[in-house]
């Protein structure tokens, strides 16, 4: 498969179960990448993208790119540069494992990717160290902890969910206790025992399945980190067991709302969404943004090395400076 041949759409929107599940029945060859932010989805040739729009919503969220440009997204995404929190390091981790699903599946288009993927890990990694390695933590488990502060001491914080958002955030999570919930009793053991092999010092505590159990978790956690989606059948009465404490202090953060909010999480005036979280994050410092620029610049510049040559140091004519002129 040559560069050019590379096509990626990029639909920023919320997920939804059509589409997240798109591949599963559409018979299309494709490699899907989902993050809370986006969907993105990789083929091979105009014929495959022209089919693949098809998939997605007809919204104006969407966004296509080719060949060298599409490498270039795909690097900058990879290095987190696309992300809100712009430089976060869970991105990488979320799209090698997406990776490693797809492979699994055996398609054509697994084979053909391969070489350029191990290439677009090759030049994800160098970027992060070239120009983003000095920048301190950038995830969303550091922020939480720092939005924490000394709170976290007082008592419990709980934890709701166990998928790849709270995977990242628990092993940031400080306090005396770690609570953890989920629907799936089993899913919240994994990540228990995940969490004990970093730290096996730290007590955590597995709350039982059910509502009633969560409930009672509410109501005696001195924080609480949600990482999962806003549910309206559930959020009213969690909202209700939250101000039934005995101790008003703590707070909760909710990585499943955006900006906006919703009711009736917008009641509490202790509540920081996912959506305020970026904009606190907003107030990057010059240093920080003179990185993303050149970290940006560097990406655009890898793909058009590998638009020359598969390799990024093979050696190339006066006659290819040219494509650099745009940069």
């Amino acid at each position: 498969m040559e560069l050019r041949d590379l096509k990626v759409l990029n639909w920023r929107g919320a997920r939804t179960p059509g589409i997240a599940g798109a591949e599963a029945g559409s018979g299309l060859d494709y490699f899907p990448i989902d993050t809370c932010q986006r969907r993105v989805a990789v083929c091979n040739g105009t014929a495959m993208l022209a089919l693949l729009r098809r998939e997605f919503p007809d919204d104006g969220a969407l966004e296509s790119y080719e060949g060298a440009d599409a490498y270039a997204f795909l690097l900058r995404f990879a290095a987190g540069l696309e992300s809100k929190l712009v430089a976060e390091t869970e991105i990488f981790g979320q799209i090698k494992t997406a990776w490693r699903a797809f492979c699994e599946r055996g398609t054509p288009l697994g084979c053909h990717l391969s070489s350029w993927i191990q290439l677009l890990f090759q030049d994800a990694k160098e970027i992060r160290s070239q120009h983003l390695s000095k920048l301190g933590s950038a995830s969303y488990g550091s922020q939480v902890r720092r939005l924490l502060g000394d709170q976290a001491g007082g008592g419990p914080t709980l934890l709701v969910g166990a998928g790849q958002l709270a995977q990242s955030v628990g092993p940031w999570l400080p306090g005396s206790e770690l609570w953890l919930w989920n629907r799936t009793h089993e899913r919240a053991l994994e990540l228990s025992r995940e969490l004990a092999k970093r730290d096996p010092a730290r007590p955590v505590r597995v709350i039982e399945a059910g509502a009633e159990a969560e409930l009672t978790a509410w109501r005696g956690a001195r924080n609480v980190i949600v990482c999962v989606p806003a549910d309206a059948a559930q959020d009213a009465v969690r909202v209700a067991a939250w101000n039934e404490r005995a101790d008003r202090g703590g707070r909760v953060i909710h990585l499943g709302l955006g900006a906006e909010g919703c009711a009736p999480w917008n009641t509490l005036s202790e509540l920081v969404s996912l959506g305020a979280l970026f904009e606190m994050l907003q107030t990057q410092s010059e240093q920080r943004r003179r990185q993303f620029e050149r970290a940006g610049r560097a990406c655009q510049e890898k793909a058009l090395l590998r638009s020359l040559g598969a390799s990024s140091s093979h050696p190339h004519s006066w006659e290819d400076l040219a494509a650099f002129d745009s940069l």
